[in-house]
C-alpha cells in the first residue's frame, strides 16, 4: 500500500479507535481520568502502525502534525473528558510535538529508539496516572505538584515491561533487553517524577529515545 495512503488512513484509524473507546468507558462508568488516560495509552500505538506501513519521516509526521493542530483546538471547544480536566492540560499538544521531534531524529535510522520513546510515554506514563490517582496513598511533592511513589513504581513497572518486549522483538542481545531496558526505565521514572505539569508529555519520549539510542 502507497505510504501516502498508510499515513491518511492511520488518522482515520486512530480518530475511529478513540471516539470507540470513549464511548465504551462512559458506558463502563469509567471516570473522565481514566478515560483520558487509556486514550492516553491508545494513542501511543500509533507508533506501531508508522513504523509498520510507512519508511519515511515526513510521510509518518502528517498524522502527528494533524494532530497537534486538532488538540490545540480542541483544548478549548471540546466537551471531550479527553480535553477537559481539572485544570488547562497542554499535555495533549505536547505529546504528538514530542513524537514529531524524535520522529525526525529517528523513525528511519532507529526505529527502535522512536517506539521505545512513544510506548514508554503511552504505557508508562499513562499507568503512572492511572494507578497513582487510584492508589497513590504515599505522596511527595516537587516545586508544588504532587506524585505518588505508587505511581513512580507503576511508571517504572510499566516502562520495563514495554522496553523489555519491544527490545526482544527486535532481537536484541538477552543481558542488553535485562540491563538497558532497566537503566532506561529508571531514566524514564525520574523524568517523568521531575518534569513540570504536563511537560513530561514532551520530555519523556525525548530522553527515553536519546537514551536507547545511546545504548544499543
Amino acid at each position: 500500500m502507497n505510504e501516502w495512503i498508510s499515513s491518511i488512513l492511520s488518522i482515520v484509524v486512530v480518530l475511529v479507535f478513540l471516539v470507540g473507546l470513549e464511548q465504551v468507558g462512559k458506558r463502563l462508568g469509567w471516570t473522565d481520568e481514566t478515560i483520558r488516560k487509556s486514550v492516553h495509552i491508545a494513542v501511543g500505538h500509533w507508533s506501531l502502525l508508522a513504523v509498520w506501513l510507512m519508511d519515511s519521516w515526513y510521510v509518518a509526521a502528517v498524522p502527528l502534525i494533524f494532530f497537534t493542530f486538532a488538540n490545540a483546538v480542541l483544548l478549548y471547544k471540546s466537551p471531550s473528558p479527553v480535553h477537559q480536566t481539572e485544570r488547562k492540560s497542554f499535555g495533549t499538544v505536547y505529546y504528538p510535538i514530542a513524537l514529531l521531534i524524535i520522529l525526525y531524529f529517528f523513525f528511519e535510522s532507529e526505529p527502535i529508539a522512536f517506539l521505545a520513546g512513544a510506548l514508554v510515554l503511552a504505557w508508562g506514563d499513562g499507568m503512572a496516572a492511572l494507578i497513582g490517582r487510584k492508589y497513590g496513598t504515599v505522596v511527595y511533592d516537587l516545586y508544588g505538584q504532587k506524585r505518588s511513589f505508587q505511581g513512580s513504581i507503576a511508571m517504572f513497572l510499566s516502562s520495563y515491561a514495554v522496553l523489555f518486549l519491544l527490545f526482544l522483538w527486535n532481537d536484541v542481545v538477552l543481558w542488553q533487553v535485562v540491563t538497558y531496558g532497566f537503566i532506561i526505565s529508571i531514566i524514564a521514572t525520574l523524568t517523568e517524577a521531575i518534569s513540570y505539569r504536563d511537560w513530561d508529555n514532551f520530555t519523556i519520549p525525548i530522553i527515553v529515545a536519546i537514551a536507547t539510542s545511546l545504548l544499543l
